[in-house]
């Protein structure tokens, strides 16, 4: 018997400290090395994982992979900027944009098109 679900947490190790992210409020992630960062509502969380494993971790109808080091929470495109070459900005809030590289615009021509 389930009596409510639970909002799928990721989870950020800071020295002693243990943060819980909700994934609803991620609004983005890229690669930094063996490491990625969280961005939630103006801060920054660093988390010890692979792009690749995180993604795992993701509810894959809202996060998709945009460009070789960067996944997006699609619902916090704000808008779509077209640039040179078939590539594309996403303007994520009211100071973030991140690049959509050629390889993975396809992804966002599907989200458009399925709005």
């Amino acid at each position: 018997m389930q009596l409510g679900s639970v909002e799928s947490k990721i989870v950020v190790k800071d020295r002693d400290d243990i943060t819980l992210l909700k994934q609803s409020e991620i609004e983005w992630i890229d690669a930094a090395g063996d490491y990625v960062c969280l961005h939630v509502d103006g801060v920054t969380h660093i988390k010890r994982s692979t792009l690749k494993n995180l993604l795992d971790e993701l509810d894959q109808n809202i996060f998709k992979r945009v460009h070789r080091s960067t996944i997006v929470n699609l619902n916090f495109i704000q808008k779509v900027i077209p640039h040179t070459k078939g590539e594309f900005f996403l303007k994520l809030g009211e100071y973030d944009q991140v690049k959509v590289s050629r390889n993975y615009r396809d992804v966002i021509k599907s989200f458009l098109t399925d709005m």
